[in-house]
């Protein structure tokens, strides 16, 4: 049965509410998706029709879309979202679910699948690739850094525009170039009106660097406490390229699978959105 929009969803956790957007029915295969830095729930869209017999909750993560900014004293670091999935499965009554992620969701999953072994059946990462591995000697440049970067955008405003193409023109021409109709599709949920024009609803300490980053020996103890399996779709034509030390790190993944295909770092929203649906269905629920 083809995935169909249900509604949209919200979920109190840890204090912060998350909205989400459901597909599917009840009863079926049940996936949490989760999408990459600075998009929201809307970017699963273009490739979740594709896909059948599966219950998805599309979340948006904290300080994303319609979820909640984390407080004053808290921050973004890629662990801090394990307990909050964890949270939204709990509300749904799953014990065990897939994860489907993006980009920095990608990541995420990784360490949920690590984290809690028995509750992850599968894992579909989409052009997600580990952050920069640390050196544990840089760890106090790099609290250093997130202090500051912490304040420096914690007080900064988002960047406005006179109307509503134009904010999603930013994003097509942003970091992480995104095609028109992909830009568009996130923009529909994610750009608000201001009376000092439209602006992109993320929380702007999301751009500050991450409080610690994890070592060699923190990913290995992740990646090797993985027991479902693990697919990486790995655009060929991604800004993003794992180097030789990312790409050893997916060796201690007891089952992994490594899936080359043509297309951007947001394949999943463009031409190859069926194609991409196709392997994670193919993945999660082999006929």
């Amino acid at each position: 049965m083809s995935l169909s929009f249900i509604s949209e969803r919200t979920f109190d956790v840890n204090g912060l509410t998350f909205t989400a957007k459901e597909w599917g029915s009840p009863g079926y295969t049940p996936v949490i998706a989760l999408h990459g830095w600075l998009d929201n729930a809307a970017s699963f869209d273009l490739m979740l029709p594709f896909l059948s017999d599966m219950h998805v909750i599309a979340l948006d993560c904290a300080g994303h879309g319609g979820s909640s900014f984390r407080s004053a004293d808290s921050g973004y670091n890629i662990w801090q979202d394990i307990a909050e999935v964890l949270g939204v499965a709990d509300h749904m009554g799953w014990e065990q679910f897939a994860l489907l992620g993006h980009s920095r969701g990608a990541i995420i999953s990784t360490l949920i699948a690590g984290a809690f072994p028995s509750r992850i059946t599968h894992a579909a990462l989409i052009d997600g690739y580990l952050p920069g591995i640390a050196d544990a000697k840089g760890a106090a440049i790099q609290i250093a850094k997130s202090v500051y970067e912490a304040k420096r955008f914690g007080s900064a405003s988002p960047s406005f525009f006179p109307d509503f193409e134009r904010a999603v023109q930013a994003r097509v021409n942003g970091f992480i170039p995104l095609k028109q109709a992909a830009a568009r599709v996130l923009a529909q949920r994610g750009v608000r009106q201001h009376e000092r024009g439209f602006y992109w609803h993320t929380d702007q300490r999301l751009k500050a660097a991450s409080q610690l980053k994890l070592t060699r020996a923190h990913i290995e103890d992740f990646f090797t406490s993985i027991v479902a399996p693990v697919i990486l779709i790995q655009a060929e034509d991604s800004g993003f390229k794992p180097d030789a030390q990312q790409g050893e790190t997916f060796s201690w993944i007891t089952n992994f699978r490594l899936l080359k295909m043509p297309g951007s770092h947001h394949l999943h929203m463009e031409e190859q959105a069926e194609q991409v649906a196709a392997e994670v269905q193919n993945f999660i629920l082999p006929e």
